[in-house]
C-alpha cells in the first residue's frame, strides 16, 4: 500500500521527511514547565526577540505525546482525525486554526512547517527538522507538560538535547492548581469554574495529573540528574508581575543573547484566565493538600515560596470568612501581612537553579 507521503507532488514529499544529508539543527533551549505558571507570557516574549527562532505552535509535545505516535502514516492520520481524547481533538483545533490563518494571511514558510509538523512521521529526525527555519539564531521551544516526564522519559530528552538550556517557571501551588482547573472549564465551553460549589472541583484538585504538574521538587530532581543546575533556569510568576522586564533581561541572558532588549509592553498579560477571584473552601482545602510540598519548597527556596507557604498556613488555621478570594493571592491581604514581616520589599528571585537553590 502506498503511504500517503508516497501520493504527494515530488516537491512536497521532501518537505515531510527530513533529509538525510541535511545539517542537523538542534534546539538551544526546551521549556518544560510548569503549566499555567507564565510559560505562554515567556513565549510570546520569546518570540519577539531577534535573535531567537521558536516554532508558530507553542507546544510541540513531541517527548510526551508524539514520539510514541504510531510510524504508519495513514494510521496515525486516520487516528487524529477521527480519534477521541485530549490529544485527537488538540490536533484536529490546532489544525483547523492554522487552516484559517494561512486562508487569510498565507505564508509558504509557515504552511511548509505546518505540513511537517501536522503530516509528518514523529521521529528523533523529524522532531530536529522543526529547527531548521531557526538556523543561525537560537532555537527553542516550550511544552509545560515535560515537566510530567519520570527518569526514562528525561533521559530520552539527554540522549538527543544533551547540551540543551531547560526553562522551569513555578507558581503558588494553590494558585496553580485552581488556574489548572478554570482553563479546563474554559475549553470545555460550559459553566465557569467561580458557579461551581467546591465539593464538584475537589475530586480534580486530587488527580494524580494535578498533582504530578505542581510537584516541582521532582521535576527538577529528575532535570538535574541530567542536566547541571547552572543550565536550569528557574522563574517564578510573582517575577512575572512584579519584575517582568527583570525576568525576561535574565533570560535572555541565560540564553546567550541580547539581554538589553526590551519589546513593547512586556508587562502585558497574555491569554490570562483569571477570574479574579478563587473560592475560599477550595483554596482552605488546596492549602491543606499541598502542606507538605509548601513546606518542602519554602526550604529549598524561601523568598516567594515563602509566601506560598505563609497562604498554606492562613488558610488552615484562620480562614477569611468571605465565599470568594482575591486572586492571585499576592492581591490578597496575605501578600500585605507577609511583606510587614520582612525587614524589606520582597526582591527579584529568578535566576540559574545554582542560584536559587538554598539547599
Amino acid at each position: 500500500m502506498r503511504s500517503v507521503a508516497d501520493k504527494l507532488p515530488p516537491g512536497l514529499k521532501g518537505r515531510l521527511t527530513p533529509s538525510v544529508t541535511a545539517e542537523k539543527v538542534f534546539p538551544d533551549f526546551v521549556g518544560i514547565g510548569a503549566q499555567k505558571a507564565g510559560t505562554t507570557w515567556l513565549s510570546y516574549n520569546l518570540q519577539l526577540h531577534p535573535e531567537i527562532w521558536m516554532p508558530k505552535i507553542k507546544e510541540l509535545h513531541y517527548f510526551n505525546e508524539r514520539i510514541d505516535d504510531p510510524k504508519n502514516p495513514l494510521s496515525r492520520l486516520y487516528g487524529k482525525i477521527t480519534g477521541e481524547g485530549t490529544v485527537n481533538r488538540r490536533w484536529r483545533r490546532q489544525v483547523r486554526s492554522r487552516l484559517q490563518r494561512h486562508r487569510k494571511r498565507f505564508s509558504r514558510e509557515e504552511f511548509f512547517w505546518d505540513l511537517k509538523y501536522y503530516a509528518g512521521t514523529p521521529s528523533d529526525r523529524w522532531y530536529i527538522s522543526l529547527f531548521q527555519q531557526g538556523r543561525g539564531k537560537v532555537k527553542g521551544e516550550i511544552t509545560p507538560a515535560y515537566s510530567r516526564l519520570g527518569h526514562e522519559g528525561v533521559a530520552r530528552v539527554h540522549d538527543l538535547l544533551p547540551e540543551a538550556k531547560l526553562i522551569f517557571m513555578m507558581r503558588n501551588p494553590i494558585e496553580r492548581a485552581w488556574s489548572q482547573l478554570a482553563m479546563r472549564f474554559d475549553k470545555a465551553g460550559k459553566k465557569s469554574i467561580g458557579s461551581v460549589r467546591h465539593r464538584g472541583l475537589q475530586r480534580n484538585f486530587e488527580k494524580e495529573g494535578n498533582r504530578a504538574r505542581t510537584d516541582y521538587l521532582q521535576t527538577l530532581e529528575h532535570w538535574s540528574a541530567f542536566y547541571p543546575q547552572e543550565r536550569i533556569f528557574v522563574g517564578f510568576l510573582e517575577d512575572v508581575h512584579f519584575y517582568p522586564a527583570r525576568l525576561l533581561g535574565s533570560v535572555y541572558e541565560f540564553l546567550g543573547v541580547d539581554a538589553s532588549f526590551r519589546p513593547q509592553g512586556v508587562g502585558k498579560k497574555v491569554h490570562a484566565r483569571s477570574a479574579g477571584r478563587m473560592l475560599t473552601e477550595s483554596a482552605v482545602f488546596l492549602a491543606r493538600l499541598y502542606e507538605e510540598d509548601l513546606s518542602c519548597l519554602n526550604e529549598n527556596f524561601g523568598g516567594y515560596a515563602s509566601f506560598w507557604l505563609y497562604c498554606a498556613e492562613r488558610l488552615d488555621e484562620s480562614p477569611p470568612e468571605d465565599e470568594y478570594l482575591p486572586y492571585p493571592l499576592w492581591e490578597s491581604a496575605f501578600w500585605e501581612e507577609w511583606t510587614q514581616k520582612l525587614t524589606g520589599k520582597p526582591g527579584y528571585q529568578s535566576g540559574p537553579l545554582s542560584t536559587v537553590w538554598k539547599a
